[in-house]
């Protein structure tokens, strides 16, 4: 299952037919190259809806793209060296809210070294319970707890969207 949101930033304005069309290529290729992303392209969405042309429906399309980057563990950026202002805004938005930032080229570069989560190992996490004593002799008891690669990288995600907060996941029974 697909478990990984990455955001599609990519330009818009300008030739938006073309741009469009572009997004949604780079949504293809990463269906195809990452097996566990969905990627996220506002603009290939919401301009089915909303008239780019139109500044109130503009603003409303940035506001749920914005929306949707909420949502994704990183943000692709297509065309990092010349960012739109759209991109911009998505991008700073991104920093400030700890979700990782990556040229889009860079992350192709790394797909075929990627490690899929099917072969992530399990975290070990000894807990000390108690520490008492006996005859005095010092007696420490502690429980292991095995947490699942895919729930470890599953937290950091959570941790990244939420900076400076505690969370809690519960554990499965």
């Amino acid at each position: 299952m697909r478990k990984r949101f990455i955001y599609i930033c990519s330009p818009c304005r300008g030739d938006m037919e073309k741009n469009i069309t572009k997004a949604q290529g780079y949504c293809r290729e990463v269906v195809e190259l990452f097996p566990d992303v969905v990627p996220i392209a506002p603009h290939v969405y919401c301009t089915q809806f909303t008239d780019d042309t139109n500044p109130k429906e503009r603003a409303l399309g940035m506001e749920l793209g914005i929306s949707l980057l909420g949502i994704c563990s990183e943000l692709w950026v297509y065309g990092m060296d010349n960012p739109s202002e759209g991109m911009k805004a998505e991008i700073e938005y991104a920093k400030e809210h700890g979700i990782l930032v990556r040229d889009a080229a860079e992350a192709y570069q790394s797909a075929g070294s990627e490690t899929p989560d099917t072969e992530l190992g399990d975290a070990l996490i000894v807990l000390p319970c108690h520490v008492g004593t006996m005859s005095g002799i010092s007696v420490v008891e502690s429980t292991t707890v095995q947490i699942p690669g895919e729930a470890v990288i599953e937290l950091a995600n959570e941790l990244r969207k939420h900076p400076g907060h505690d969370i809690t996941m519960e554990a499965d029974q």
